[in-house]
């Protein structure tokens, strides 16, 4: 079972990518429009998280889920979607003040089309930047864990997710999507009015889960030279898609690089430490409470010693919010406060 092993590598990478969600939407709020910074991390690095993170989740649960088992993994299954709904909607609630200040600094001020706009992102999106992951997670948990249940063949799960990442791309791509045929373009911009995007557990995370379910099945293994140059070569691509593209979003070569990726450092176990679970759960503090950061560096900036400069920022921004998520790491070791270990 996969989980029995300590995989040093995949908390260390997972930690990384972590930071630079962080980093990206800190860039896309505060850094000036000429920084090279939008594309070196807010274009590029930062999109090769949430694929890596897909696969990371997909091979630790599939390797909880006995398929031979009297409910097939169902209550594996049930129980991990649980707990992703329960982190997404305590998340939501922690958020609610940082998105009624937004609502009341805005334009719209029509109460019925906010409440509206606010339901409509909380289904299908999310209410805030960075938690739209969750219910795409447990939505391509719970379709992946179906397909394989009703018999599909791994190959098969990973072509049906695969097509369906494809047109992800294109259909959250304006570079892509301008170019389809007008009554497909059409059809796009009907599903975006009620659905907003394409970045979701079905478009999105499907195929990446279920990279996860085979990387926990297959006996198949690729040398770490071999995945590290894989890698290198795949960023490469990927750096050519976002400034051919202008693809800010979903990246058609992020799915090689992360499969690259999560091969090599799935192959790093090193000692077992207590650094590494710390650090595994320092990446979800961060990915999961940045944005409040923001917030705190923005009202008391008037205060801050540090000038208003990138590098000034950055160091406001990320110094507490490391010791946050390193606090919070430490303090749920404690018997006395486990229980925040249900928040991430």
């Amino acid at each position: 079972m996969a989980g029995k092993i300590q995989y040093n590598g995949l908390d260390v990478v997972k930690l990384l990518l972590a930071v630079t969600v962080a980093m990206r939407h800190m860039i896309q709020i505060f850094y000036p429009v000429e920084s090279k910074w939008r594309l070196v991390i807010g274009a590029w690095l930062s999109n090769l998280a949430v694929p890596v993170f897909f696969i990371i989740a997909g091979f630790f649960l599939f390797g909880k889920v006995d398929e031979k088992s009297a409910d097939g993994g169902q209550s594996v299954i049930l129980r991990y979607c649980g707990r992703i709904l329960r982190m997404y909607l305590l998340w939501s609630v922690i958020y609610l003040p940082i998105d009624y200040s937004n609502w009341y600094h805005s334009q719209e001020r029509d109460v019925k089309a906010t409440i509206i706009h606010y339901i409509q992102s909380f289904v299908f999106s999310s209410t805030t930047v960075q938690l739209w992951y969750l219910p795409a997670l447990l939505t391509a948990c719970f379709v992946v864990w179906l397909g394989f249940r009703a018999g599909l063949k791994l190959w098969q799960l990973l072509l049906a997710g695969g097509l369906l990442f494809i047109a992800g791309c294109i259909g959250d791509n304006w570079y892509f999507n301008e170019q389809l045929p007008h009554r497909m373009y059409l059809l796009l911009m009907e599903y975006v009015r009620y659905f907003m995007t394409m970045r979701n557990g079905i478009f999105y995370g499907c195929f990446f889960v279920a990279l996860g379910l085979w990387f926990s099945r297959t006996r198949i293994r690729i040398s770490f030279r071999c995945a590290a140059a894989g890698f290198v070569v795949s960023m490469m691509l990927m750096l050519y898609e976002v400034i051919r593209c202008s693809n800010t979003n979903m990246v058609l070569s992020s799915a090689p690089a992360a499969f690259f990726l999560f091969s090599a450092a799935s192959q790093v176990r090193g000692k077992e430490f207590k650094l590494y679970p710390r650090l595994r759960a320092m990446s979800e503090w961060i990915y999961l409470s940045h944005v409040y950061f923001f917030y705190l560096y923005a009202q008391t900036a008037r205060w801050n010693p540090l000038p208003p400069t990138k590098k000034g920022i950055t160091i406001s921004i990320f110094g507490p919010m490391f010791a946050f998520a390193w606090g919070m790491t430490v303090l749920s070791e404690r018997k006395s406060f486990r229980w925040l270990k249900k928040m991430i």
